[in-house]
Formats: structure tokens, sequence, C-alpha cells
């Protein structure tokens, strides 16, 4: 395979290089570009721009405020169901009649077991 040397440039294109790139970042080149004969049309691009801007953040609040519901939501969860769960306990028969105790209630338990009522048609 033979070695390839590339053209080496030449001073002045390395120097219209760089002021092509002066032109772009520094602006001029929208000056030269004839955008100063439209400027509705830049009014137009800017005014998307901005829009677009706007839209954004919108939508990051509104991500923001769907993070911190589910956080809510998921609180809210927890705690219902540690409740729930407290609840059957404190219902469990045995834990009635120890409360009927300790309050010193007349209110006995049923001696016999609760019977199915079958009806027919």
């Amino acid at each position: 395979m033979q070695n390839y040397e590339w053209p080496k440039k030449t001073k002045t294109e390395t120097m219209a290089k760089k002021n092509w790139m002066n032109e772009l970042l520094g602006g001029q080149i929208l000056l030269h570009s004839g955008i100063s004969q439209n400027p509705s049309f830049v009014i137009f691009l800017f005014t998307i721009a901005l829009l677009n801007i706007t839209i954004s953040f919108g939508v990051e609040r509104s991500l923001l405020t769907e993070r911190r519901n589910q956080r809510e939501i998921k609180h809210l969860k927890s705690d219902y169901i540690s409740k729930m769960a407290t609840l059957q306990y404190s219902s469990k028969r045995t834990e009635i009649e120890k409360k009927l105790k300790e309050l010193e209630s007349t209110i006995t338990p049923p001696i016999d077991p609760p019977l199915r009522v079958i009806m027919e048609n």
C-alpha cells in the first residue's frame, strides 16, 4: 500500500475558513445573506423559538407535578393498607371479645354458631 499524502492547505485557504467561522459566529453572515430584507420572517422565527421554549417549560412543570402526585398516591396507598390491616385485626372476634371484657359490657358472645338460611324459589 502506498502512503498517500494529503495536499497541504495554503495560507489563504485556512484564512478563508477562519473568516467564514468568524462571520458565522459573529452574526455577519446574517447581514450578508439578505436577512435584513425579510424582517417579518425573522420575527416569525423568533416567535416560534419563544413558543417552543414556553411549551417545553410547561411540559417540564406538568411532569414535575405528575411525579409529585405519584409520590403522594404511593404514600396514601401505603397509609390505607396499614389502616386497613389494623382495622381487620381489631374486627376479629377474639379482639372484639377482649374489648368488650375491658369495657365490662353485658353483651355475651353467641352460644350457637350462625346458621345458613337457604331459600328455595
